[in-house]
C-alpha cells in the first residue's frame, strides 16, 4: 500500500469530520492498524485537531479542580473564539476559584474516583457550542477534573497552553524559593 503522510490523513480528516462524516475515524483507526502505525495515534489526533484549528473549529481541553459552571465555560469559548489573550484568562480563573473554595468544604464528603494513579481524575465530554467569531466558527471543550489542581484552570489548544492553576503557582513559588 502507498505510504500517507500523517499531515495529508490529518487534512483529510479534518475535512471529512467538518463535512459531517463521523466515520472516517473508523476508517483511519483501521488504516493504523493495518499499516502497524498504532503508536501514531496521539500524532495523528494532534495533527487533525490542528487541521480543524486552522479551519475555525477549535478542540480545547480544560483541565480544573472541580466542575466548571455555565458562566465559566461560556467565558473560556469566548476567550478562545477571541484569542484576546491572558488577561482574560485571569477573570476566568477568579471565578474557577471562587467556586472552588465554596465547594472544598462538600467536595471532601464525596470520594474523587481514580484512575488507577495516586490521582483522581474524572473525564466530562461537552457538547458542541457554536461562537460567533470572524476566524472560529465552532469551539469544542473536553474538560478533566483534576483534584490536584487545587483551582483555576488549564486551558490546552493544539496551539497553545494556558495554565492559570493554583498547583503551577505554588510549584512556581517553590522553584523561585520564596
Amino acid at each position: 500500500m502507498r505510504l500517507v503522510s500523517r499531515r495529508k490523513l490529518a487534512k483529510y480528516a479534518a475535512e471529512q469530520l467538518l463535512a459531517g462524516n463521523d466515520a472516517v475515524l473508523e476508517e483511519i483507526a483501521g488504516f493504523l492498524i493495518y499499516e502497524k502505525h498504532e503508536r501514531e495515534v496521539e500524532l495523528l489526533a494532534r495533527d487533525i485537531e490542528v487541521e480543524l484549528a486552522e479551519r475555525g473549529t477549535i478542540v480545547a481541553t480544560v483541565e480544573s479542580a472541580t466542575p466548571l459552571d455555565e458562566v465559566t465555560k461560556d467565558a473560556i469559548k469566548r476567550l478562545l473564539s477571541s484569542n484576546s489573550g491572558m488577561e482574560s484568562l485571569t477573570s476566568v480563573e477568579g471565578r474557577s476559584a471562587a467556586r472552588a473554595s465554596r465547594t472544598d468544604a462538600r467536595s471532601e464528603a464525596r470520594a474523587p474516583e481514580t484512575d488507577g494513579s495516586d490521582r483522581a481524575t474524572q473525564h466530562v465530554e461537552l457538547p458542541d457550542t457554536e461562537v460567533p467569531s470572524d476566524r472560529i466558527a465552532q469551539v469544542r471543550l473536553r474538560e478533566i477534573i483534576r483534584s490536584e489542581l487545587i483551582g483555576g484552570v488549564k486551558i490546552t489548544t493544539p496551539t497553545q497552553v494556558m495554565d492559570a492553576t493554583i498547583a503551577k503557582r505554588l510549584n512556581d513559588l517553590r522553584a523561585k524559593k520564596i
